[in-house]
């Protein structure tokens, strides 16, 4: 399915205002249609079955287990919970969904057994009949103004005050009664669950945990992902939790199997599996740990991208500006398995119809690439809630892309120096992230990826270490975090920022340190 005429508009003036890869293949017929590929097992929908926590179900069992245990309390059980689906009129619509980060939203329908172990193949082509959005909900609750129809009502008592109060003589009724309910729905998964009713013992309680970890090329080792959200399900209780900086989680108990996920988002950005769908992995459905190692595939690169924003929104940044949206929204950074680098659409607004970011990964790109990507473009989004979205356009792509390569050159070493510290790995430790092979600049072919800003911070002279026709860099004084804060924002081209060098000068830095290295800038 095509997108709107508008969105293809937009979106092609933007890379023709601000591409950071070659786009001659894209920009002349290149249609922004989804292309799911990939070698990965594939997730589909399979049977459907009976939720033990809906209401029917739910009454059903307490009947049931009345008949058997006479001394069962007398209760009115009134659902607590509603299952519903949100259907979507267009893009806006669905990021109004997004942007609610009290609503757990999947793709696809929970009362339906969930085949194979991978990336879900379900393709947002744009907004279309079949974009459905399914979560659970405290009954009562406001919901947002998008279409929506409620599937059924359900009865989950974990944290119920009405059922910590109401349990009479015997304090385990509630797990007898969603064990009975899953008995008489088929969802048990044992033979004890009947014997051990009679004698009044619930099935014993369990902790969903476990690690995730992916691949990196560089570190030639798997590494944890550490705040990667994960979920472990059973039907409609649903329990959530961030990895810890060892990659290891756990969530609430559960007396069942669940069926475990990542969800590739959180409250500042969210990872789609090209430009519409949300980028998930759905794993096993047991009782027990969950240890995870990606190596391959999209999910790979969608773990790579995660290190990256992570990094950048929530671990050492090295003291630079957050690039999180002024406007509160999630950034939209989407992930096309096909040649090429990344972009930067540029933040217009919460509207939801544009990305914020694009990142390729096709042919064979390494982890440490489009880790370095991935920085690069929030380095673009960073600069411009800095400055503002039109000033930043507005600045020449010399300033705009040279900034940004020294952001990636920052984090990008210092990621790579610190694990391979951590893990003893010296090729790793020692990593110097050539962003743009800026030690051979100009001998280059786009000279708008220049080493400006990365000369006012490492201690290579390029005109010492290669000949006369390289700048002639004597200044290392300055760090990225006081170029951003000091330097940064009153910068549109070459001209201003050596005017805004000359009214910064640290010590050690001379006039005549700073017209050497301008001069062939």
């Amino acid at each position: 399915m095509k997108s709107s005429i508008f969105f293809r508009a937009a979106t092609l003036i933007l890379l023709s205002l601000q591409a950071c890869t070659k786009f001659a293949e894209y920009t002349d017929n290149y249609d922004f249609q989804e292309n799911i590929t990939s070698s990965e097992e594939t997730v589909y929908p399979g049977k459907k079955l009976e939720d033990p926590f809906a209401i029917s179900n739910i009454t059903r069992a307490y009947d049931s287990l009345k008949q058997r245990m006479p001394d069962m309390p007398e209760l009115d059980i009134k659902p607590n919970h509603v299952y519903l689906r949100f259907l979507p009129a267009n893009e806006k619509e669905l990021e109004i969904l997004r942007k609610d980060t009290t609503l757990i939203l999947y793709d696809y329908p929970l009362d339906y057994e969930i085949t194979g172990e991978g990336e879900i193949t379900k393709s947002l082509s744009g907004i279309s009949a079949d974009s459905w959005q399914y979560c659970v909900v405290p009954s009562g609750r406001k919901l947002p103004d998008v279409f929506h129809e409620i599937l059924y009502e359900v009865f989950i008592p974990v944290n119920d005050e009405y059922c910590l109060k109401s349990t009479g003589s015997n304090p385990d009724f509630y797990d007898l009664l969603i064990d009975e309910s899953a008995r008489i729905t088929g969802n048990t998964g044992d033979n004890d669950t009947l014997t051990r009713q009679l004698r009044g013992i619930s099935s014993p309680k369990w902790n969903p945990k476990g690690r995730i970890r992916a691949w990196d090329d560089l570190l030639n080792d798997y590494i944890p992902l550490e705040h990667v959200s994960v979920h472990a399900r059973w039907f409609t209780h649903i329990e959530t939790a961030l990895t810890n900086e060892n990659g290891y989680f756990q969530t609430k108990s559960f007396r069942n199997k669940v069926n475990y996920s990542i969800k590739w988002e959180n409250s500042q950005f969210t990872i789609r599996n090209g430009l519409f769908s949300q980028a998930w992995y759905n794993g096993p459905k047991i009782k027990g740990d969950w240890n995870l190692d990606i190596r391959d595939g999209k999910s790979l690169m969608f773990a790579t991208i995660h290190r990256a924003a992570f990094k950048y929104f929530y671990g050492d940044a090295l003291g630079l500006d957050r690039p999180g949206l002024k406007y509160g929204g999630r950034t939209k950074i989407c992930y096309k398995d096909e040649p090429g680098t990344g972009i930067f659409l540029g933040d217009w607004g919460a509207s939801g119809i544009v990305p914020d970011i694009i990142i390729w990964g096709g042919d064979c790109r390494t982890t440490t690439r489009v880790f370095g990507s991935t920085v690069h473009e929030l380095g673009h989004q960073a600069h411009s809630q800095c400055v503002g979205n039109i000033r930043f356009f507005q600045s020449s792509k010399i300033i705009r892309e040279s900034w940004a390569d020294a952001v990636e050159w920052a984090l990008t070493n210092d990621e790579y120096n610190k694990l391979g510290l951590k893990f003893g790995n010296i090729i790793a430790a020692r990593y110097d992230h050539e962003s743009s092979k800026h030690d051979a600049w100009p001998f280059v072919k786009d000279k708008d990826y220049s080493p400006i800003f990365i000369d006012l911070i490492d201690k290579i002279n390029q005109r010492d270490s290669y000949g006369p026709g390289y700048p002639n860099d004597r200044i290392s004084q300055y760090s990225i975090s006081f170029i951003n804060r000091n330097l940064l924002t009153k910068t549109i081209d070459i001209g201003t920022l050596r005017n805004e060098v000359y009214q910064n000068k640290l010590e050690g830095v001379t006039d005549n340190d700073i017209d050497e290295l301008f001069m062939l800038y």
